[in-house]
């Protein structure tokens, strides 16, 4: 399996880090640790124009262009110090959504940190990780910084029964068999009613077809719920389903998702529907 995580040396992506070592030895994978860099700045924080500031001085040219060049190799050692064993690092230039939705296409699992970087990310789902999982095709396992978990162990994978659901659940199942991974399939009933909870057993029973090793139905708020029941029996990752209604809903998530991911101190694993 192909893993990439994108990282920008900050204490939530070494989190996401650790997860996406793990996985990879779990899953016999190839790593790829990849940052990208915007564009270069001066000392001063202002953006480098570099035809007008050569035109001003051939001597401020050298200066930017050797501090051009330190700030790359520095870059490239940590990097090189992120990528362990066989994994390899890639420094790319360029705007990151649109670079990082390039690369999420040759892999096929991403794994990085999720923090806002400003009020209107926050408002959504997080800077450029929740920008990444609104439009990648690629199942994006999202890391907030109150995660405690070091390692991939069982995966609560969430199903409203929708055809979303499903590839989330056959995606799980995949990653499962190949890692050895335990599975824990949970519905979250919101309305109320006596039958309910037997026939959403039911219909987890035939979802699960033995792969299953624990089957939970609950009622309540999923975006609640589901990180409680993962606490509960000892998941390390959330796993839903994401649906896709033309256009728009590759910019904004379906409002529970988007939530779930804000907000789980567990681990979550986005895998869009196909």
């Amino acid at each position: 399996m192909r893993i990439l995580h994108p990282t920008d040396f900050s204490h939530t992506a070494e989190l996401a880090r650790v997860l996406a070592l793990d996985l990879t030895a779990r899953l016999s994978g190839h790593l790829h640790v990849v940052h990208v860099q915007h564009r270069f700045m001066e000392g001063s924080g202002r953006p480098y124009l570099s035809t007008q500031l050569y035109q001003i001085s051939p001597d401020l040219q050298r200066r930017l262009e050797q501090e051009r060049q330190l700030e790359t190799k520095a870059l490239r050692e940590r990097l090189a110090h992120l990528a362990e064993g066989d994994a390899t690092g890639e420094l790319v230039w360029g705007e990151p959504l649109a670079e990082l939705l390039r690369i999420s296409l040759e892999h096929d699992l991403v794994v990085m940190g999720a923090h806002g970087q400003s009020p209107f990310d926050e408002a959504f789902l997080g800077g450029t990780a929740g920008r990444l999982v609104r439009r990648t095709t690629t199942p994006v396992l999202t890391v907030r910084q109150q995660s405690k978990v070091t390692e991939v162990r069982r995966l609560l994978v969430a199903t409203d029964f929708s055809e979303a659901a499903a590839g989330a659940w056959d995606f799980a199942s995949r990653l499962a068999a190949t890692g050895g991974l335990k599975l824990v399939l949970a519905h979250v009933i919101e309305g109320r009613g006596a039958s309910d909870t037997a026939v959403a057993d039911e219909r987890l029973e035939a979802l699960s077809a033995g792969k299953a090793d624990r089957i939970v139905v609950r009622k309540g708020n999923p975006i609640e719920v589901l990180p409680q029941i993962a606490e509960d029996v000892g998941a390390d990752a959330v796993v839903v389903g994401l649906r896709r209604h033309g256009t728009i809903a590759g910019l904004i998530m379906g409002s529970r998702a988007d939530a779930l991911v804000r907000s789980s101190p567990v681990p979550t694993l986005c895998v869009p529907m196909r």
